[in-house]
C-alpha cells in the first residue's frame, strides 16, 4: 500500500537586494529569515513537505513555480513569499519584479494540471 502524497509548501524569503549593476537596491529585510524559518517549522509539523529558499531573483522565483507543476502534490499547495514589492508584484533579490498574475498563470489548471482541483493558498508579505 502506498502512502498518500504530502502536501507541499514553497517559502521564498528575500532579505538582501542588489540591482543588476551590483548596487545595493533596497534596504535589507531584517527578521524576515527568522519568520520564514518559524513558518517552515509550523508547516512541517502539519506534515507539509516544505521547500524554504532565500534570496532568489525574479527569474529564479518564476522557475520555482514552473518546477512545482512537475512535482507530485498532496491535497494542498501553500506558497509564502516574503520580499519587497510593488503593486501587483514581488521583487526578486535582483530588484526585478515578478507579477503575481504570472505566478497564478503558471499554476493555473491549464498550465499545471497536477494542481487542478487542489486548493492553492498564497501568503504575500511585502514591505
Amino acid at each position: 500500500m502506498s502512502q498518500p502524497q504530502q502536501s507541499r509548501a514553497l517559502i521564498i524569503v528575500n532579505t538582501d537586494f542588489c540591482s543588476s549593476d551590483g548596487d545595493v537596491g533596497l534596504r535589507p529585510r531584517r527578521g524576515a529569515r527568522r519568520e520564514a524559518e518559524k513558518l517552515s517549522c509550523v508547516l512541517a509539523q502539519l506534515s507539509y513537505r516544505v521547500k524554504l529558499l532565500h534570496n532568489r531573483t525574479a527569474k529564479e522565483m518564476e522557475d520555482l513555480y514552473q518546477q512545482e507543476c512537475g512535482r507530485e502534490h498532496g491535497d494542498y499547495f501553500v506558497s509564502i513569499i516574503s520580499s519587497h514589492g510593488e503593486e501587483g508584484a514581488v521583487l526578486g533579490c535582483d530588484c526585478r519584479p515578478l507579477r503575481l498574475t504570472r505566478i497564478f498563470h503558471i499554476l493555473s489548471a491549464q498550465n499545471c494540471p497536477v494542481l487542478t482541483e487542489r486548493p492553492k493558498v498564497f501568503f504575500i508579505q511585502e514591505r
